[in-house]
C-alpha cells in the first residue's frame, strides 16, 4: 500500500495527512491546536479522530505518529515532556510509534534535502537532533540518541526559550524586535556551539534544519553563523546547513514512512 497517514504531535499543534508514500505528497492535512494540559488521553483522543477523519472511504490506511518524546527502538514512549503516553499502548492505534525528529530525518531522507550522511535538527518548541548515516536514521541503543544539549540548550536556544526570556509571547514576536536581538543571538551563538560539538565529533556532509523556528531564515543563519566559528576541521567548516526541504511537513510524512514500513 502506497498511501499512509502520518500524525505528528508537537507541543503546540497536531499535525496529519494523507500522504503518498511513494513520493512525499501530502493529498490531505489537519491541523488543531495540542493544548497538552488536558492530559494524554484527550489529545489521543483528538489524534486518533483526525488519523480516522482522514481515512475516510478508507478505514484500512495504516497510521503512524511521531511524538516530541523520546522513544524507543520498540516504539514506547520513555518521557513526559509534553505528553505522558509512557503507559499508553499507542500501538492499539497506531502501526508506528516514532520520534519526531527522526521521523523527520526519514522524510528528509528519502524526499528532501539531506542525501544519504547528514544531520537533522529540529529547532522549535524544544531542540533535537538526528543522525542519518547511509540514508538511515540512528536511534542509539535507547532510542535517546536526539538530545541536542538538553535540557541547557533549550533553556537559551528553544522557541519556548526566546518568547520567555524577551517577555514575548512567540519566537516570532522576538525575532522581529530590535529590542530582542541580544536575546536572539545569544540562543543562536549557545545553539550554534552545540552544533559544532556533534558536526566535530559526527562529520556529517550536511546539517538540516527544521523546525518551527529553524526553518526562519535569519535565526538559522545566525546559527549556521556560530556553528562555522566552533568547527576544528577546516574542511567541514563550510559544511551545507539548509532549511528541511519538506518544512514543517517532513514529520508527518516520516510518520507515514514508518507506518507502512511495519
Amino acid at each position: 500500500m502506497s498511501v499512509a497517514v502520518g500524525v505528528d504531535v508537537g507541543a503546540t499543534k497536531l499535525a496529519a495527512a494523507r500522504v503518498d508514500t511513494r513520493d512525499g505528497r501530502i493529498l490531505a492535512a489537519l491541523r488543531r491546536p495540542t493544548e497538552p494540559a488536558r492530559g494524554g488521553p484527550a489529545v489521543l483522543r483528538d489524534v486518533r479522530a483526525m488519523a480516522d477523519e482522514l481515512r475516510e472511504g478508507d478505514p484500512g490506511l495504516p497510521a503512524g505518529i511521531a511524538v516530541c518524546e523520546l522513544v524507543d527502538p520498540h516504539g514506547r514512549v520513555c518521557s513526559a515532556e509534553t505528553i505522558d503516553w509512557r503507559r499508553t499502548d499507542l500501538h492499539a492505534a497506531f502501526a508506528a510509534v516514532e520520534s519526531d525528529v527522526r521521523a523527520a530525518a526519514a522524510a528528509e531522507a528519502r524526499f528532501g534535502a539531506g542525501g544519504a550522511d547528514f544531520l537533522y535538527v529540529s529547532v522549535g518548541s524544544g531542540i533535537s537532533h538526528c543522525l542519518v548515516a547511509d540514508g538511515v536514521p540512528r536511534a542509539g541503543v535507547h532510542g535517546s540518541a536526539i538530545c541536542t544539549g538538553a535540557p541547557l540548550v533549550e533553556q537559551w536556544s528553544s522557541g519556548l526559550a526566546l518568547a520567555q526570556r524577551s517577555g514575548h509571547a512567540t519566537a516570532e514576536a522576538a525575532l522581529t524586535d530590535p529590542a530582542a536581538a541580544a536575546v536572539v543571538a545569544e540562543g543562536a551563538e549557545r545553539l550554534g556551539a552545540v552544533l559544532a560539538v556533534l558536526v566535530n565529533a559526527l562529520d556529517p556532509g550536511a546539517v538540516v534544519v527544521g523546525g518551527g523556528l529553524g526553518l526562519h531564515d535569519g535565526y538559522r543563519s545566525r546559527v549556521a553563523g556560530a556553528l562555522r566559528d566552533a568547527v576544528y576541521d577546516e574542511a567541514a567548516r563550510e559544511i551545507p546547513v539548509v532549511p528541511a526541504a519538506l518544512g514543517a511537513d517532513a514529520p508527518v510524512i516520516g510518520a507515514a514512512l514508518a507506518a507502512v514500513a511495519r
